[in-house]
C-alpha cells in the first residue's frame, strides 16, 4: 500500500492546485460569468497547462527537495509568465499582453499556488 501513497498525494496536488487556480482565473479574468460549465473548461485548460509545463519542473526540483524555497517559487513564476504570456499571444491579444497587470498577477498567482500545495503535498 505504501507504493501508491506518493501518487495519492500528487492526485491530491494537483486536484487542489487546479481547482484553486481556476477560482482565481474565473475571479481575475471573467468575474461575471461564473458559471459550472466555464469552471469546467477552465479547470481543463489549467490541468493540461500544470501537466505539461509545471510537472516536468516539479520532477526536476524534487531532486533537491525543501519546503517552501523561494528559488523553485521564482523558477515556477518564470515558467508560468513564459506560459501565460505564449498562449496570450496564441489566442491573439497581442503586445497587451505585456503590460496587463492580470497577466502579472494571474502568473503570480498559479505559480504561487502550485509552489503551495507542491511544498505542503510533496516534500518532507
Amino acid at each position: 500500500m505504501r507504493i501508491f501513497k506518493p501518487i495519492f498525494k500528487y492526485i491530491c496536488m494537483m486536484i487542489l492546485s487546479v481547482i484553486t487556480a481556476t477560482f482565481s482565473y474565473i475571479l481575475i479574468f471573467n468575474p461575471t460569468n461564473i458559471s459550472l460549465g466555464n469552471f469546467e473548461v477552465t479547470s481543463i485548460f489549467i490541468f493540461f497547462a500544470y501537466v505539461v509545463f509545471a510537472t516536468p519542473i516539479q520532477f526536476f526540483l524534487h531532486r533537491n527537495p525543501q519546503k517552501f524555497n523561494l528559488l523553485h517559487l521564482i523558477i515556477y513564476f518564470v515558467l508560468a509568465f513564459i506560459v501565460c504570456s505564449i498562449l496570450a499571444l496564441y489566442i491573439d491579444y497581442g503586445l497587451v499582453v505585456f503590460i496587463s497587470f492580470k497577466v502579472y498577477l494571474f502568473s503570480f498567482l498559479t505559480a504561487l499556488i502550485f509552489w503551495t500545495w507542491d511544498s505542503l503535498f510533496l516534500k518532507k
